[in-house]
């Protein structure tokens, strides 16, 4: 699979380069006009996004602002898209073939202005059958000269299962609606028999139609904004700027590839389980040919499809190795549909990473996941100081469900309510954040309150667990806890698939990877502990799990704490508790940057105080010895400087040591 889209500056000159007047014959425009352009272009889409997360009736819109927005040229530029909203770095790669794919699918010949195209495909389109691309042309003098897209989660849409998330889906056929290339509006006005055929599929009818409306409205103010620049700049000058913008997003990812070695680098990336069986892990591997500015990802090491839900189609596979070469190589520029104009991409057929219809794709995002560690772990170790440490993968789905005391069945919207936001790893320029979701995401965090409004849970603990960062001379953000407390009986379903190692292999330029994840549950029926519910401990190692049912990790089988040398935890079935029942979960951890023993001891120290770190695992961890109290006394604490430089020197000797023996 190529990914060249748009067309290229044919000069061979660096934009900076171009003399005035040839800048204004190659685009139509002078320079400044130009950059202007391309900015309105992303301030359209911003706005766009603004009114919709505003209006929009599901918390998963409103809330977490899982959208997107696009703008995309006419036929005649291969509908190139000089312009992505800064909200799920997930639709970036695949929303530029999405518009062009589902247009010409459809018919340009058939469009006419006011009509909005909807698909959601995901081997039309991308991503999974709940992200449904709403796609609205342009027109201009009765010219096709653009289109306006929004990708949008839809709360539910059919299916085995409500919202969708069941990951033992194995097939589109019971994942849910599957919409080609339909006509939603024609001219401004709804269709009928399309609104009909989504309100009787989804079991959320009264929270999808108004927002299926609010998109409607959100589109319009897009396709407005635009024409007001058709308007004020004229043609010329604005296809003029969608083609600099994308000039300019190649230019740098170019730039980048020559500024990294020539060379092959070779990197892989296991999950888990398919969600079926706890032993089937399925493998990523990429191979990256790098000559001068320009690069081949090879993906054809990679695992067959699977028979469950994780699976991502090729458009997805394009928008992981966007994402990685953006984190590592070109992190400040746009992103716009030609960042890969130079760089190849080769997909195994019906490969996990590649599937044939009609294998499902809902959890497509493991895939992704998998791609982007699999090239951290493949180009980090030539990036030297500027390597960048992988976060902590994250990605734990919870959801319950029982009926209420008056026998109306309920569903668990909770979401990151009761699964803790993961940490991101460290980089030369400091330690990194926490609770932070996955890169791949750009998510809000809902809130406490609104998954307790919804739902029949009270959120005991949200939290950082001190001593799970990845340590290193800046460390990675922290793992976080979050426990709840189930007040009906129900049945719950957890998935997650990263838990057995670190992801990307962990830390860089000599940092260390993170703790790993677990999840625990306490039954009243068989757990002392939830029959008199009361503030779980912040820690790792405690009786309390032994008497907890491990709903994943790697555990012991005694005592059912985090083991790295111990059984993995994968629950396979959806397991039933009763009323009062509290779950704990813990994600992994993120990968440090540098050598823990070069931390400043004052930012250990300060660490301490924060109960980012533990005395112990100041000493253990960075060789740091810090005295004093830091729950009853955190400012009184202090670093000994002899003993630290003590202990230094003895773990600087004894590596110096081990190195040299091996």
């Amino acid at each position: 699979m190529t990914t060249q889209t748009g067309i290229r500056n044919g000069t061979g000159a660096a934009l900076r380069d171009l003399g005035d007047t040839e800048f204004e014959q190659l685009y139509q425009c002078d320079r400044f006009t130009a950059s202007v352009i391309s900015s309105r272009f992303r301030y359209i889409m911003e706005h766009v996004c603004s009114q919709l997360i505003t209006y929009a009736f599901s918390p998963q819109i409103r809330e977490s602002t899982d959208i997107s927005a696009a703008v995309t040229g006419p036929p005649s530029l291969n509908h190139a898209m000089p312009a992505v909203a800064q909200t799920i770095p997930l639709f970036f790669g695949s929303i530029p073939d999405a518009v062009r794919i589902a247009l010409e699918e459809y018919g340009l010949d058939r469009i006419v202005a006011g009509d909005v195209i909807m698909v959601n495909d995901p081997y039309r389109v991308g991503t999974h059958l709940n992200d449904v691309c709403f796609i609205r042309p342009v027109f201009s003098a009765g010219e096709l000269v653009g289109a306006v897209t929004i990708r949008a989660h839809m709360l539910d849409w059919g299916g085995r299962t409500i919202g969708g998330f069941e990951v033992t889906k194995t097939d589109l056929y019971e994942d849910g609606l599957v919409l080609p290339p339909t006509l939603l509006y024609s001219a401004g006005k709804p269709v009928k028999p399309t609104f009909s055929l989504i309100l009787d599929n989804t079991r959320l009818g009264p929270i999808v139609l108004p927002d299926i409306q609010t998109i409607h409205t959100s589109l319009e103010l897009g396709a407005g904004l635009l024409l007001e620049t058709l308007e004020k700049y004229g043609l010329p000058a604005y296809l003029g700027g969608i083609r600099y913008a994308c000039d300019a997003a190649a230019e740098t990812m170019r730039n980048a590839l020559e500024r990294l070695p020539d060379g092959i680098y070779e990197g892989e990336e296991r999950l888990d389980s398919d969600g079926l069986s706890d032993d089937a892990e399925h493998v990523v591997r990429v191979r990256i040919n790098k000559r001068g500015g320009r690069a081949e990802f090879d993906l054809s090491g990679s695992s067959p499809a699977t028979n469950s839900a994780i699976n991502c189609s090729w458009l997805d596979a394009k928008t992981a190795v966007a994402i990685a070469l953006k984190y590592l190589i070109d992190p400040k520029s746009p992103f716009t549909s030609a960042s890969l104009r130079d760089v190849d991409v080769l997909l195994p057929a019906d490969s996990i990473i590649n599937p044939s219809p009609p294998h499902c794709c809902m959890f497509y995002w493991e895939p992704v996941l998998a791609i982007i560690n699999a090239t951290f772990s493949a180009i980090n170790g030539v990036l030297g100081e500027y390597a960048v440490a992988p976060d902590s993968w994250g990605g734990t789905i919870h959801f319950a469900s029982g009926v209420t005391t008056g026998g109306t069945p309920w569903f668990s919207s909770a979401g990151a309510t009761v699964t803790p936001a993961g940490p991101w790893g460290a980089t030369r320029d400091g330690d990194a954040d926490s609770s932070q979701l996955m890169m791949i995401l750009n998510l809000l965090d809902g809130g406490t309150e609104q998954g307790e409004a919804d739902n029949p849970v009270v959120v005991l603990r949200r939290d950082y667990v001190p001593d799970t960062a990845g340590a290193g001379k800046h460390r990675s953000g922290s793992a976080s806890v979050t426990d709840s407390l189930w007040l009906t009986p129900a049945e719950h379903r957890i998935s997650t698939f990263h838990v057995k190692r670190p992801p990307g292999n962990g830390g860089v330029y000599g940092g260390r990877p993170g703790s790993l994840a677990g999840g625990w549950l306490w039954d009243p029926a068989t757990s002392p502990l939830a029959q008199q519910p009361a503030i779980l401990p912040l820690t790792m190692s405690s009786p309390i799990y032994s008497e907890a049912t491990p709903l994943m990790g790697v555990v012991n089988p005694q005592t059912h704490e985090l083991d790295p040398d111990g059984e993995y935890r994968f629950l396979l079935t959806p397991v039933a508790a009763s009323a009062n029942t509290m779950i704990r979960f813990v994600c992994n951890g993120a990968g440090g940057w540098g050598d823990a023993l070069e931390r400043d001891p004052l930012r250990v120290l300060h660490d301490v105080r924060d109960e980012y770190v533990t005395i112990d695992g100041a000493a253990r961890d960075y060789g740091v010895v810090v005295t004093g109290d830091p729950i009853r006394d955190p400012e009184g604490l202090a670093v000994d400087e002899s003993a630290t430089r003590a202990l230094r020197t003895s773990r600087a000797t004894s590596t110096s040591t081990s190195t040299s023996g091996t």
